[in-house]
């Protein structure tokens, strides 16, 4: 009995746009709700008027952060949408990895959104440190951010890259 491989479809254009966008907004939502609930664990008792500011900041923090982070990747994600497109690249750690890469740039443009005491405790007569000491705190979360994009980008179109360089691999 031969053995049949499972069909493997082309990735399309409309495939990236949808990764792309099922990833802004899935980390945009885990962003606002981390907040959220940090914010109602920190809040003590709890009452309507501090559910309504909680619920209002988290909403405001998924439009917000939906928009920059949508802002800030468009290019980093078509850039890698084609390489991985034209190398039919399949593994998943490719796309953690290269995640991870391309959201450390994007760590000055939002660390010079938020004041530094947003992200860091530091003694009020020390002076902010410049360059990499400065952006050191936040390039876990950006690279757990960026991983957890190429994760959905990886799940989405990435593993049904076609392989045509394998010979028994058929072209539809």
């Amino acid at each position: 009995m031969p053995v049949t491989t499972p069909p493997q479809r082309s990735v399309q254009p409309e495939d990236w746009f949808a990764a792309y966008f099922i990833g802004v907004t899935a980390l945009a939502t885990v962003l606002a709700l981390l907040l959220m609930l940090t914010m109602l664990a920190s809040a003590g008792s709890l009452n309507t008027d501090i559910i309504l500011q909680t619920l209002f900041v988290g909403l405001l923090t998924l439009v917000l952060s939906g928009v920059l982070t949508g802002i800030l990747t468009a290019l980093p994600c078509a850039l890698f949408f084609w390489l991985a497109q034209r190398f039919a690249w399949r593994n998943v750690l490719i796309y953690l990895f290269s995640g991870a890469v391309a959201a450390m740039p994007t760590i000055p443009v939002v660390a010079s959104l938020a004041p530094s005491s947003f992200y860091t405790d530091r003694d009020e007569d020390e002076p902010l440190p410049d360059g990499l000491p400065r952006y050191l705190p936040l390039a876990p979360l950006f690279g757990c951010s960026g991983a957890f994009l190429g994760g959905i980008f990886w799940w989405r179109s990435g593993r049904h890259l076609r392989r045509s360089a394998l010979p028994d691999t058929p072209l539809p």
